[in-house]
Formats: structure tokens, C-alpha cells, sequence
């Protein structure tokens, strides 16, 4: 099978943690090697898999670092925007073909849509993930770890036709109803909801604030790594984390980011490879002071989450 595997020398990681500098009740205990560690989710968004594009490389490049972890990750999450502009055929067949060495390790892969995504298009080529949503006309999922789970909302909203760009976020009534629903269901266990879209375009801060163990939303679609949070009101005192992870290789922060799963609390780390708006700098070309400069500031941060229970 043809596939786009890892080719030619990978980029040396970043290391994915320093002891030193945590606080001591958040050091951890290492692992051993060789196995899947079913407490760490890495985190990809804003693939924009575009078959003449330089998106591709970089794809590349994060799935192989991905599979070469030790230990793996057992779940990989994806926040949208798999396709590059309107969600073509042809750059989903390209994503199932890099995909592959994800699957082929036993990393399982769950995968949110975008406003570049189309439903139909997606269904096309992974008949299977679209048949597997809980929500429907919509594609909803639930990623099970031991320590807490992770919703997977659909903020896509799409025109009939297909050709036309939509930009902005929301969640229809139905897709809240089973939020509100299943957010009901978690009392003990933390619970984290993920989407394509920042909090603010989806309407459920409220319904986030109200659950007593949601404790973080992640998103994509701005393609930096910023973190925050968000109040119902003045009144109340619940907080919701946020976090918006960076894109696998479009344009601004470029990278993944590791979620780990701890026991009383949960680290989200950005791994940096590089930054660039609004596209690479050519070969040759000296990269912008600029640029280095959100590098350097935001390689390995890290998000800190506390559990509501």
C-alpha cells in the first residue's frame, strides 16, 4: 500500500518535560518503555491536508514523532479542519494514507470536524468513524481513559453547498441536549470537552460552568497556543480552563500537544517546531526575528488542569 510513511531523518523532539521546574506535587513517576501509556492523549488540529501543499511534510513529520514515543499514546485526537479549504476527495484519501502509521502502531485516532471539513466528503472516505458518532447528522464522540474522558464536539456549520467556506462555529440544539445529558452522567469522573471552535462560538460556556466535573475545554482553529479561562458570571464562583492547541502545519504555532492524564489533576504540553505566518520562509531565507521569538516562547509550556469532581 502506498503510503506516505516517515521518510528521511525526523526532527530531534523536544524534550516533553522538565522535573526540575515542576512543582513537586506534580512530578511523575516514569513509565516503563515499550508500552502504551492509556493515560497520555496527544492532541492534533488544523491538519489543512493539502495535496500540492507544504501541509503535508509537517503531518509527516508529527505523525512519526507521535509513533516513535515511548511509551505510545493510546489515543490520538484530532480538533478539525482535516482537509485543507472545502474538504475535497482527494485530501481526504491523501489523510487516510498518513494516518495509517497511527493505526498501524495501535494508536487509536478520533477525529472532531472543522469549518474547512465537509460531513459528507468525510463520511465518504471513513465510512466507519462517521457511523460511529452518538449524535445524529452530527459527528460526536467519546474518548474513554482510565482517569477521565473526552467529549469530541462538532462545531461545523455547513451550507448545502459544499463549495462555499464557512467560517464560523456553533452546535446545534440537539448536540447541546446531549451535551447537558451526558455531562449529567459524570459524577466523580473528570470529564474534558474538545471542539473545533473557541468556547465563545459554540454557546456552552454555561452549560461547561454548570457541570461540577467538566474540567477543561481544549480547541483548535486559531493555530496558537493560548490558554485561559472562562466564568458564567460575577456571581459564580466555577471557572472552566481553556486551551487552544496549535496546527500540525498551516501557519502560526506548529506542533502537537500532549495531554498526560495524571491522577488528581491533568498537563497539557505543547511540543514546538517552529512558527511561521503565513507561510514558511523559502529555502534559504533567514526566518524572521519575530518568529523565533513565539518560538522560544512557547516551546514546552505547559496548561495545567485541575479535576472538578
Amino acid at each position: 500500500m502506498a503510503v506516505l510513511g516517515v521518510q528521511g531523518a525526523l526532527l530531534e523532539a523536544a524534550p516533553l518535560e522538565k522535573l526540575a521546574d515542576l512543582p513537586a506535587g506534580k512530578r511523575r513517576r516514569r513509565k516503563k518503555t515499550g508500552e502504551f501509556d492509556e493515560n497520555l492523549v496527544v492532541i492534533i488540529s488544523d491538519l489543512h491536508t493539502n495535496p500540492s501543499g507544504y501541509q503535508p511534510a509537517r503531518l509527516e513529520r508529527t505523525i512519526g514523532d507521535i509513533v516513535a514515543m515511548d511509551p505510545k499514546p493510546r489515543n490520538v485526537i484530532a480538533l478539525g479542519d482535516l482537509a485543507y479549504l472545502k474538504g475535497k476527495p482527494e485530501e481526504y484519501a491523501l489523510l487516510k494514507e498518513m494516518i495509517a502509521p497511527l493505526e498501524a502502531a495501535g494508536i487509536c485516532l478520533t477525529m472532531a470536524m472543522g469549518n474547512h471539513d465537509r460531513r459528507k466528503r468525510f463520511a465518504e472516505a471513513f465510512p466507519e468513524r462517521a457511523a460511529a458518532s452518538l449524535v445524529e447528522d452530527r459527528y460526536v464522540y467519546v474518548v474513554e481513559t482510565p482517569r477521565a474522558d473526552i467529549i469530541l464536539l462538532d462545531s461545523l456549520q455547513e451550507d448545502p453547498d459544499p463549495e462555499k467556506g464557512i467560517v464560523a462555529g456553533a452546535l446545534n440544539d440537539a448536540q447541546k441536549e446531549w451535551l447537558r445529558e451526558k455531562l449529567s452522567t459524570y459524577t466523580d469522573k473528570p470529564v474534558f470537552v474538545t471542539a473545533h471552535h473557541p468556547i465563545g462560538e459554540t454557546g456552552i460556556r454555561d452549560i461547561l460552568v454548570n457541570s461540577p466535573t467538566c474540567s477543561g475545554y481544549i480547541h483548535g482553529h486559531d493555530h496558537v497556543w493560548r490558554d485561559g479561562w472562562v466564568k458564567k458570571n460575577y456571581s459564580v464562583r466555577n471557572l472552566v480552563r481553556t486551551l487552544c492547541v496549535p496546527s500540525t502545519g498551516h501557519w502560526g504555532d506548529i506542533g502537537y500537544t500532549v495531554l498526560r492524564l495524571e491522577e488528581d489533576h491533568a498537563e497539557a504540553q505543547i511540543h514546538e517546531y517552529e512558527f511561521f505566518f503565513p507561510k514558511p520562509a523559502a529555502e534559504g531565507e533567514s526566518k524572521p526575528l519575530q518568529w523565533k521569538m513565539i518560538e522560544d516562547e512557547h516551546r514546552d509550556r505547559i496548561c495545567y488542569f485541575e479535576y472538578r469532581r
